[in-house]
């Protein structure tokens, strides 16, 4: 491995796992503002909240179970007209482009577990709605679609930072450092900071998830587009990715004891 790729790597990983527990946080945020709203006196932990309070209505346990979808999707939205205005090399443009993948992933991601398990946010909406199960069934479908036509649209933007390689043996190597390889060893990453879980989803969203962003590997190789200059974590470790590892692992920890 080269030295910049090297350095694309440790990058990007950092990026990845800083933005993944970040759209955890935005998600389960979305849930703990809903149901506190409800006066449902809910606890606010890392990857779930807890409500020991259940007498609310139907009505605000469905708002507030889609509460975090719906956070998910606005980050998506929001991170992914930002880096498809103006695509851009820079540290900041990689960390809102994992952002924006991850976001529709988490939202998407949920509407495709609909038929699969009532433990998840839109299956439990399903079973309070008591929707039909072919219904759900065509949920999921059209969500994995919806999930795959994005990824190949947002993922693209990856190419932004491919040098301008004449072989694309190169540039294919450059795709493996700053997306495929950090979706890797990030979901490992991912996967041990989900510790303590109380549902097994918990443990099954951050070791799977994110693999679905790798469908857009052909897509970035066919729309090489490089910048005049070489991207700056091509050279160093980026203290910036550093910090926001830092705070988001902190962050994680923190609220592993719950916070309401």
């Amino acid at each position: 491995m080269s030295k910049s790729l090297k350095y694309v790597l440790i990058n990007s990983t950092m990026a990845f796992v800083s933005a993944f527990i970040f759209t955890t946080f935005i998600h389960e945020f979305g849930h703990y503002i809903s149901y506190f709203v409800f006066g449902a006196n809910p606890i606010l932990f890392h990857n779930h909240v807890q409500t020991p309070e259940q007498q609310i209505s139907i009505h605000a346990k469905i708002i507030s179970a889609l509460a975090g979808p719906v956070s998910s999707l606005l980050q998506g939205i929001v991170l992914g007209f930002i880096v498809s205005k103006k695509r851009k090399n820079t540290a900041s443009y990689l960390f809102y482009l994992w952002l924006s993948l991850l976001g529709f992933v988490n939202f998407f991601g949920y509407l495709v577990m609909t038929p699969l398990s009532t433990v998840g946010d839109t299956g439990k909406v399903a079973e309070l709605l008591n929707i039909d199960y072919s219904v759900r069934i065509v949920t999921a479908v059209v969500g994995f679609v919806l999930l795959i036509l994005i990824i190949f649209k947002i993922g693209k933007n990856f190419s932004t930072f491919i040098p301008a390689e004449p072989e694309l043996k190169q540039r294919t190597k450059y795709v493996y450092h700053i997306m495929f390889f950090p979706i890797l060893i990030g979901s490992i990453l991912n996967t041990l900071l989900a510790f303590p879980v109380v549902a097994f989803l918990s443990v099954i969203y951050p070791a799977t998830s994110s693999y679905v962003i790798m469908s857009s590997f052909g897509s970035i190789l066919k729309n090489s587009n490089p910048q005049p200059t070489r991207p700056e974590f091509e050279d160093k470790i980026m203290k910036s990715f550093a910090l926001l590892l830092l705070s988001a692992i902190i962050l994680n920890r923190l609220l592993t004891m719950g916070v309401g």
